[in-house]
């Protein structure tokens, strides 16, 4: 190899290498941003109050998964695949759809607190610090959606440092000046994404209200749509699994599982996230080229079931690594502390489903990147069926590690049921048969 091509690669491997280590890095900052509340609120509130901000940030939570089901994860499945006008268009309508969506829950969240009894256990009367920020929180959530559609992970990088930066200072004023409360946790949150959505704005030199919603519902109604309903089903599925422990078993045995669960599962998961966030992207593009006619399309086509297939190997042998280090690890933590040595038993299943989830991620990304929304929706509901059935028969025979080994069934078909979809979907990947060498990859039309 000449020393120009070695060059080349040289500087391609550097620049993949800032792509994933920005992608990586905005995850995690986004991530600690949004897990700040509750381990703030748990460390200086009273238990009451901390109770009470738990559940806000939950229905929070909620509606803004729902808007990025709606619009986030269809920008990441879809506008990545075009350049120019149709992917700012694409941006532009999905802002618009994101304020209205934030309208809408603004008001349903003062209506919950106006209408909804102040007393009991399920206390919502913390929404209404919540209410005013729910439209920049869902601005923001899209407009990191759309630079990591547009594979600019630095600039989302740019605008959540911004959100976890301001909600960092504000956080630290309180504590100096004592004044920590529910209400003011819940409020430096908004303002953190309020800071965050203002850049992103000015710096783009956008108005979320120049979009057109309609025409995003339209245009993307074939993934929108099943994003949502999959969305809902795995909300469902997580206040069902709490529901379910704490109705079988006890509240102090729900909180050993989520106790374990946040140890284990949630860096898992928020590696998945990020991971999706970079390879959903590339995956749609090479889907996308793998309907053009001729060598190109044949080539792109190879390229995803490659990848796939790299990939795979790679999250396996992740998985099996981080079981081998992180089981033994938490769970000889566990069994020294004291108030959680009964949850250390759940340290290997919990440790096992987090493996199966890294190992779906390549078959999940390129399933959302062939625009199976459909056989997502299925997968996921073999999988909560699984997951439920599995908890329940566990909690039944076994107690706590025996929901612990239910819930690692569930994972377990998830992922089964996920292969089989990806290698069914496989069919449609490729030049169509008799396709003209004229053929060209689809582009939205304006509506």
């Amino acid at each position: 190899m000449t020393a120009r091509p070695l060059l080349r690669r040289l500087q391609g491997l550097r620049g993949a290498s800032r792509f994933v280590g920005a992608g990586l890095l905005d995850q995690v900052v986004i991530a600690a941003a949004n897990s700040a509340n509750t381990l703030l609120g748990g460390i200086l509130l009273p238990k009451e109050q901390f109770g009470a901000l738990a559940l806000a940030l939950a229905v929070g939570y909620f509606a803004m998964y729902l808007n990025r089901a709606i619009v986030g994860d269809v920008l990441l499945a879809l506008a990545s695949r075009y350049d120019g006008e149709p992917r700012i268009r694409l941006a532009r309508n999905g802002l618009a759809t994101a304020l209205c969506s934030g309208l809408v829950t603004t008001v349903v969240f003062v209506v919950l607190w106006a209408a909804w009894p102040n007393r009991g256990e399920i206390d919502l009367h913390d929404l209404i610090w919540l209410a005013p920020f729910m439209v920049p929180i869902m601005l923001h959530d899209t407009a990191r959606c759309d630079y990591l559609a547009d594979r600019r992970p630095d600039k989302a990088l740019g605008i959540d440092v911004v959100w976890a930066g301001t909600q960092a200072v504000m956080v630290a004023i309180m504590i100096v000046t004592h004044s920590s409360s529910a209400g003011g946790l819940l409020t430096v949150w908004g303002l953190g994404a309020t800071a965050g959505i203002t850049v992103y704005l000015l710096r783009e030199r956008r108005l979320p209200w120049q979009g057109r919603p309609m025409a995003w519902l339209t245009e993307t109604r074939h993934l929108s749509s099943w994003f949502t309903v999959t969305a809902v089903v795995a909300q469902i599925q997580v206040l069902a699994i709490s529901f379910v422990v704490a109705g079988r078993l006890s509240k102090v045995d729900l909180g050993n599982l989520r106790f374990v669960q946040t140890v284990q599962l949630q860096p898992v998961q928020n590696l998945i996230t990020a991971i999706q966030s970079l390879l959903v992207p590339r995956a749609s593009r090479s889907a996308a080229d793998a309907a053009k006619p001729g060598p190109e399309g044949a080539a792109a086509a190879a390229a995803l079931r490659r990848q796939t297939r790299t990939l795979a190997i790679a999250f396996a042998v992740l998985g099996a690594l981080m079981v081998l280090i992180v089981w033994p690890i938490v769970a000889y933590v566990l069994v020294h502390t004291h108030k959680f040595s009964e949850a250390a038993p759940l340290a290997l299943p919990i440790a096992l489903q987090g493996a199966v989830y890294l190992l779906q991620v390549p078959f999940t990304a390129a399933m959302r990147g062939m625009h199976r929304a459909r056989m997502l929706f299925l997968q996921y509901v073999v999988f909560a069926v699984v997951s439920l059935s599995g908890l329940t028969l566990g909690a039944d025979w076994g107690g706590l590690h025996g929901a612990a080994w239910g819930l690692l069934a569930g994972s377990t078909a998830g992922l089964v049921c996920m292969i089989v979809l990806y290698l069914y979907a496989l069919r449609w990947v490729g030049p169509p048969a008799g396709a003209p060498a004229s053929a060209q990859p689809e582009v939205p039309q304006k509506v």
